[in-house]
C-alpha cells in the first residue's frame, strides 16, 4: 500500500479498529507498520525543513521563519496522525498546529508559541512591507522554541514506543 493510500482512507487509527474483527493480527500489523512509515517520513520532513532554516543566514530571516514553522508544523502532524489518526493536507490543517494529546510536554506552551509562530509565517511569506523586526519572536527565539518542540516530538514518540530516525 502506497503511503498515500491508507491515508486517502480516511483516519488510519480508526480504520484499523474497524477492520480488527476482520482481519488478521499480520494484517492488522501491516496497517501499524504503515502509520508508523508515514509518521516517520513526516517527521523526516520536518527535520529537513529545520536544517534548511539553521542554514540561512540572518538576511534570509523569511526563508528561516517559513522553514522552522514547517518543520514545527510536519513535527506536529507526526504527532497528531501517530497518537490520533489525524492526517489531512487541507489548508485548515495549519490551524491545527497547537493542537496535542493531553499527555505531551509542554503542551500549553507549545501551543501558544507554535501559534505564534505561524502568525510570524505569515508576516514573513505574506507581507511584503514587513522587516524582521515586525516579528513577534526573533528568529533565534524561533529556533530554539522548535529545537526543544522537535527534540521533545522525538521523545514523546519515542516513549509511544516508535523508533525515529534523526533528531534534530
Amino acid at each position: 500500500m502506497s503511503k498515500k493510500g491508507l491515508l486517502s482512507l480516511g483516519n488510519p487509527r480508526k480504520v484499523k479498529e474497524n477492520l480488527s474483527d476482520i482481519l488478521e493480527a499480520d494484517a492488522l500489523n501491516a496497517i501499524e507498520i504503515e502509520i508508523e512509515n508515514n509518521v516517520q517520513s513526516l517527521y523526516t520532513l520536518a527535520l529537513s525543513q529545520f536544517r534548511f532554516a539553521k542554514k540561512q543566514p540572518p538576511i534570509h530571516w523569511r526563508q528561516k521563519v517559513s522553514r522552522l514553522y514547517y518543520a514545527a508544523y510536519n513535527g506536529s502532524k507526526a504527532v497528531r496522525l501517530y497518537v490520533c489518526g489525524e492526517y489531512s493536507t487541507d489548508v485548515k490543517d495549519h490551524k491545527k498546529i497547537g493542537n496535542f494529546p493531553k499527555d505531551f510536554p509542554r503542551r500549553s506552551t507549545y501551543s501558544n508559541q507554535l501559534s505564534v509562530l505561524r502568525e510570524d509565517r505569515n508576516l514573513a511569506d505574506y507581507d511584503h512591507a514587513s522587516s524582521a523586526r515586525d516579528l513577534t519572536n526573533s528568529t533565534s527565539e524561533s529556533f530554539d522554541t522548535v529545537t526543544d518542540f522537535l527534540r521533545d516530538v522525538y521523545e514523546y514518540l519515542s516513549k509511544k514506543g516508535l523508533t525515529l530516525r534523526g533528531k534534530p
